[in-house]
């Protein structure tokens, strides 16, 4: 079950990186937020410490992405 999700946040990531790449701000960070938030429910509830290793990575990844998004208040 967990491993079909991780699977499933690759592409999810990556739409995330598209809208980055075509300025989409709003989008993107709405996105982005979606998945980071499914990635922290995935993080409380496995049990394995391969799948906790691979989310990680997510979190980190989406993290960074994050800091690419330009604050709207500026």
């Amino acid at each position: 079950m967990f491993t079909q999700q991780i699977v499933n946040l690759k592409p999810k990531v990556q739409t995330i990186i598209d809208l980055i790449a075509k300025k989409d701000w709003i989008n993107s960070r709405v996105y982005l937020l979606e998945v980071s938030n499914e990635v922290e429910d995935l993080i409380d509830s496995v049990s394995l410490d391969e799948h906790l290793i691979e989310l990680a990575k997510y979190q980190v990844l989406l993290k960074h992405l994050l800091l690419k998004i330009p604050n709207d208040k500026n």
